[in-house]
């Protein structure tokens, strides 16, 4: 498997959306009920054979349940009373088993159950904690959490630290984060029905999309129905039935509405506001590019590149292009030799080398382990 190649839904429509899974995707559902989701992981599960790893881990699930809903996985059993039945061992259970695999999958009982159990405190703090360690490791988890008043502060962590969010219910699905994807995949609104058990998605129509997506901008600002309907000048029935997708608003109201929120109408329709950053992340973090210059971002109309070069022991490597214009270079690890026009100058972890009138011929790892930097580019 190569460093380009991602990891699969199991749903080959949200795999087009998505590009498919980026190793380390932390994956959460928002949805009222658990059932809902359930075809979407059995999607999921039926890429076991991709992994070298696949665990389930259950809160207060049988395990005889789990077994015959997810043949193969191995069951991580953190039901009360159980030895994984504590936040801490459990944690400890889950980095244990991820990090001597190469290819993990994990899928997770509801965080309801957990924040329920646990509290809600101790809940955010485990998914704090383990959600980062799976992306640093490649493995791919979902995980699920409900709509409940109470779950809200849950929620808006979970929704800050982890790398994708899909609100689920209504027959619909909705892509509410997905990092490092494309424009226009945030705030992808798709009708949601099962077939022979597993998820058929399509494409919603404008007026479910406008309406998903009025609802999300609503609940960002803390604004009720009836708030937005008093700001727009329309009934509370007209904002109602636009977010459930039963009418559509005049472009006149679309535009009153981007003016009065202070956004865009790209960014209404997407539900979400634009960040002003783009983020660049690799398919697979435990493949090395074995001297081969990765691209993070290679976009020369955002006027910079960056792009992700691994040594081995020894190695060496040289540049895939010819830059005129100023180079960076900054190694993240081991003691990297940098070869230029001018001279060879020999860089340690955490150093830069900023070259403005010589340009980058190539690298030497000079030390006994692997070598990892960045080689950005500015152009002219």
């Amino acid at each position: 498997m190569t460093d380009d190649a991602a990891a699969s839904t199991g749903v080959a429509v949200l795999d087009a959306a998505l590009d498919g899974l980026f190793w380390g995707d932390n994956v959460v559902w928002e949805t009222e009920q658990q059932a809902v989701v359930e075809p979407f992981y059995a999607a999921l599960a039926d890429q076991r054979a991709a992994y070298d790893l696949a665990l389930y881990v259950s809160l207060d699930r049988p395990p005889e349940a789990v077994g015959a809903a997810y043949p193969g996985f191995e069951i991580l059993d953190a039901r009360p009373g159980r030895p994984l039945g504590r936040a801490a061992a459990l944690l400890q259970a889950i980095y244990e088993r991820c990090d001597r695999a190469e290819r993990s999958l994990l899928l997770f009982d509801p965080l309801d159950a957990m924040a329920g159990r646990w509290g809600t405190d101790t809940a955010r703090a485990f998914f704090v904690r383990c959600c980062p360690h799976l992306l640093e490791v490649g493995a791919i988890a979902y995980w699920s959490v409900g709509h409940g008043a109470a779950l809200a502060p849950l929620r808006r962590e979970i929704s800050e630290v982890t790398q994708c969010v899909f609100a689920l219910g209504e027959g619909r699905m909705r892509i509410a984060k997905a990092e490092a994807r494309g424009p226009g995949v945030e705030g992808s609104v798709f009708r949601s029905s099962i077939e022979d058990g597993r998820p058929a998605l399509q494409a919603a129509p404008a007026a479910a999309r406008l309406g998903t997506a009025l609802r999300a901008v609503r609940t960002q600002r803390h604004l009720s129905q009836s708030d937005l309907a008093r700001l727009l000048g329309i009934s509370p029935s007209a904002v109602s039935q636009a977010e459930r997708g039963r009418r559509g608003l005049s472009l006149e109201t679309l535009l009153d509405a981007c003016a009065k929120l202070d956004l865009t109408l790209d960014e209404l329709l997407r539900g979400d506001v634009n960040p002003g950053y783009r983020l660049a992340r690799r398919h697979d973090p435990r493949r090395r590019s074995d001297g081969r210059p990765l691209a993070l971002i290679d976009d020369s109309r955002a006027g910079l590149r960056a792009y992700l070069v691994t040594l081995a022991p020894r190695g060496q490597a040289t540049p895939h292009l010819t830059h005129k214009g100023v180079e960076l270079v900054a190694v993240v690890s081991g003691l990297v030799q940098v070869l230029l026009d001018s001279g060879r100058p020999v860089l340690r972890r955490g150093e830069t080398l900023l070259a403005e009138r010589t340009a980058v011929l190539g690298w030497r790892n000079l030390g006994d382990g692997d070598a990892t930097l960045f080689w950005i580019l500015r152009d002219d």
